[in-house]
């Protein structure tokens, strides 16, 4: 794995972290598309999948997380009336879910690397920092379904720091796992 991995990890855990959502009428469209969020995250973990088997998990959620979000942005892109706000907090849910989930397991992987390596305490605060994005996005999306649009752009610049805090974290312990 090198800095290149990494990098498109992080700024794939960045975008899919983040909720900026364009309205016009009933169609909704998401401006920090998790699509390209979990394609990056694809394009940097699938040469990491052979490391361990945390990392493989890894893989899979963000394979199925891209195909989910595809099909949310479709649920977005569809006028769908009356409902389009339960939908539009249906596909929301759906990101939100894989979102959470491949932190988890890419957050496993590190700490798994990091016992392998012999070099556990690079990674020793990861499940703390983890809890507070994974808390911040579940929290964000709560607030955004509940329409409450003050809280909700408090709330996103909330996750925006947490999710810049946990890429900074990985970004800066990685450096001492990783040297090739």
């Amino acid at each position: 794995m090198n800095k290149k991995n990494i990098i498109l990890i992080l700024v794939g855990i960045l975008i899919i972290s983040m909720r900026f959502n364009v309205t016009f009428g009933h169609i909704n469209i998401d401006v920090t598309n998790d699509c390209v969020g979990f394609l990056l995250i694809i394009i940097g973990v699938l040469p990491m999948i052979n490391r361990n088997s945390r990392f493989k998990k890894s893989g899979i959620v963000a394979i199925v997380g891209f195909i989910a979000s595809v099909i949310a942005q479709i649920i977005n892109f569809i006028d769908w009336q009356e409902a389009a706000g339960s939908m539009l907090t249906i596909s929301l849910g759906i990101t939100v879910i894989f979102a959470i989930y491949f932190t988890y397991y890419f957050t496993e992987a590190l700490i798994m690397e990091s016992n392998i390596q012999e070099k556990s305490a690079v990674t020793r605060n990861y499940q703390m920092t983890w809890l507070i994005l994974s808390a911040a996005v579940f929290a964000h999306f709560m607030i955004f379904g509940s329409t409450i649009s003050l809280y909700s752009i408090l709330v996103e610049a909330l996750v925006g720091i947490c999710a810049l805090y946990y890429c900074f974290t990985v970004y800066s312990s990685s450096k001492q796992l990783y040297e090739d």
